[in-house]
């Protein structure tokens, strides 16, 4: 699961990341209400954390912009508490908020319950195949089978786009975001051989010079 946090203060932003991914959530940041722009645009988040008090952009208008082009969950992340405020942020589209300073086991719960929510239906069967993404559960005639982390994330993403090309270039965004691609080439295809080993070589199909596309049978 890819998560965009922004947020401006450092070490919040930080202690966050790195709790999350201790969760085997992937974790990207920004630092100001503008960053987000490209971010947001590039890297095809399952979940945002926002902060209110951004520079340049605050988190309302931020999230009301996120509104126009986007359902991606939000959970925004604020040291004011008031009836009016919560009324304000659910009213620009945001799903849940978190009060400062708050327990970072907290807000993995409410992560985990929104992603249950939005993701309730997200079971997918393939062949003898059962991909349950909100548990990040994959099945093969019924038992489970050992991904890594990569491996889950760039199945997670095909398996979305069932029936759709995905580029070499969309699943480098979407799994790795900014290293270099020269950099993770040949990292990909081994990713790709081993879920085809794993669990059925025809799941997968490469399209040549292009990248790959799951066929829901």
């Amino acid at each position: 699961m890819k998560i965009l946090l922004i947020e401006d203060n450092i070490t919040i932003a930080t202690n966050i990341q790195k709790y999350l991914e201790l969760e085997h959530f992937q974790v990207d940041i920004s630092h100001d209400g503008e960053e987000w722009l490209h971010k947001a645009k590039t890297g095809n988040y399952d979940l945002i954390l926002l902060d209110i008090m951004l520079p340049k952009l605050n988190g309302i208008q931020v999230c009301q912009k996120i509104r126009t082009t986007s359902e991606v969950p939000i959970i925004m992340l604020t040291a004011k508490g008031q009836l009016e405020d919560k009324v304000e942020w659910f009213g620009c589209g945001a799903d849940d908020y978190l009060v400062k300073p708050f327990d970072l086991d907290e807000l993995l719960l409410r992560i985990r319950a929104i992603m249950k929510r939005k993701n309730q239906f997200d079971t997918f069967v393939f062949w003898d195949i059962e991909v349950i993404l909100p548990t990040r559960k994959v099945l093969k005639k019924g038992k489970e089978v050992h991904l890594s982390i990569k491996e889950f994330h760039i199945l997670a993403y095909l398996i979305k786009n069932h029936g759709s090309a995905v580029s070499r270039t969309d699943i480098f965004e979407y799994v790795w975001w900014e290293k270099a691609i020269w950099e993770e080439n040949n990292k990909l295809d081994v990713y790709i051989a081993n879920l085809r080993k794993k669990l059925d070589k025809h799941l997968i199909t490469t399209i040549k010079w292009y990248g790959y596309i799951v066929w829901k049978k």
